[in-house]
């Protein structure tokens, strides 16, 4: 019985850090700024954002038609489908600032990832995470040493 109680405690708290591991965010509303004028942005399909709960700045972004406009179709995959989501890793926290309405600014650099099976591209971009309260509100991000577009959103839980 003493070895089923303790099986029982290990399997509870996994399930509890697995619960902890990542928020599921969808986005509301979408904005590109191409220079230096911001505009609706217009997309198809829910743009998809797995935020690592740890504050670390590790993210997965799901959306076909986001993804290849954000890498301005640069990579050329066997499989398109390797388009439809990317991994924010290796990030490394540039600032983090507070407004006056309490909500929290971390901006991070990192490398976003597209890997499939024989695909793979991967590019230095900048993200930054709002929020309040231990909810996020917003994501900004664009990639880094460009003069492209830079795409704001913000985010609901879902």
């Amino acid at each position: 019985m003493k070895n089923f109680y303790v099986l029982f405690v290990l399997l509870f708290s996994v399930s509890i850090n697995a619960q902890q591991g990542s928020e599921t965010l969808t986005v509301d509303k979408a904005w590109v700024n191409d220079s230096g004028e911001w505009s609706d942005y217009n997309y198809s399909g829910k743009i998809v954002f797995a935020v690592n709960n740890q504050g670390d700045g590790s993210l997965r972004i799901g959306n076909y038609d986001f993804l290849y406009d954000f890498c301005e179709g640069r990579p050329k995959f066997s499989d398109k489908a390797t388009y439809s989501s990317a991994e924010f890793s290796h990030p490394r926290k540039i600032s983090s600032q507070t407004d006056k309405q309490g909500v929290v600014n971390i901006t991070y650099e990192g490398t976003l990832i597209f890997q499939a099976e024989k695909d793979y591209y991967s590019v230095i971009a900048i993200v930054t995470l709002l929020e309040k309260g231990g909810n996020y509100l917003g994501a900004k991000m664009h990639i880094k040493d460009s003069n492209g577009k830079e795409y704001a959103f913000s985010l609901k839980s879902s």
